[in-house]
């Protein structure tokens, strides 16, 4: 497993995290984070989770992350996140520039098409083939983590593309932190009974049975069974109600039953 592996860039008065082994092997990759250079936008920067009203300004926002990629001319693929362990496999470009549909993991194997996950607190994983060039972006909250859509999609990859586990490079990005992600006892149970190495991700055990899963190792054990390599896993660490001033977070700021934005984590590859 290897952390650090993430930078910070600014463009066009964005800020953003690159994973840079799946940039140094060919792939355009980002996190977006709530800052901009924009004073009527301070600390709201968002690329998701929008209502009629709402989306002018995020169609606009995403616009100005991929320009600040350098891919604005590219296809932004996203998916209408349900929770669920759906995966989408993208076919064509005309595919790619269809509606979003329901799901929650998108698989290409396509150049200037860029898929995309928006979060607030659940967790963005990217996935790199460096043989293919295919790519995927997972959501993986807590529902879609025990349904396994991450072992699922790397499933998808192997069936579809003629992946190999041992040539992905995963990127794991912002998330709730298992020092700050309190479940109940009910949540814990469907976890013990799905994975046997479950006590290992509980922590802070309430006497009320509520206790903090890690969701982040987790995904990454899903990662090991399904056959990828501990070095080409990057987990960023970053956790969203912690550093609440970088990344939104939904349990941080719902509870002041205000609008929470959604950061955008996207992949791709050029020709």
């Amino acid at each position: 497993l290897t952390m650090n592996y993430f930078t910070l860039r600014n463009a066009n008065n964005l800020s953003y995290f690159v994973c840079e082994p799946l940039e140094r092997v060919g792939f355009i990759n980002a996190f977006s984070t709530r800052m901009t250079g924009d004073e009527s936008q301070v600390n709201e920067f968002t690329l998701g989770n929008f209502s009629a009203e709402q989306k002018p300004r995020v169609l606009a926002n995403r616009e100005k992350f991929k320009a600040a990629l350098g891919v604005k001319d590219w296809t932004l693929v996203t998916a209408s996140q349900i929770h669920s362990a759906d995966i989408r496999s993208v076919q064509d470009h005309d595919d790619a520039l269809s509606e979003p549909q329901a799901g929650d993991a998108l698989t290409a194997n396509l150049p200037n098409v860029l898929l995309g996950i928006q979060t607030a607190d659940c967790l963005p994983i990217l996935l790199a083939d460096v043989r293919t060039r295919a790519v995927a972006a997972v959501h993986a909250g807590w529902r879609g983590t025990l349904a396994g859509i991450l072992a699922l999609t790397v499933a998808r990859m192997q069936k579809e593309y003629n992946a190999n586990p041992k040539d992905l490079c995963v990127a794991l990005g912002p998330a709730i932190c298992a020092d700050n992600f309190e479940v109940g006892s009910e949540v814990l149970e469907m976890f013990r009974q799905k994975f046997s190495y479950a006590e290992k991700l509980f922590a802070n055990f309430q006497p009320n049975g509520k206790g903090h899963i890690d969701l982040n190792r987790c995904n990454i054990e899903q990662l090991l069974e399904a056959g990828l390599r501990a070095e080409n896993i990057f987990d960023s660490g970053f956790c969203t109600m912690k550093s609440n001033e970088l990344f939104f977070s939904y349990r941080k700021e719902a509870d002041h039953e205000r609008y929470t934005g959604r950061l955008l984590s996207v992949i791709g590859r050029r020709e």
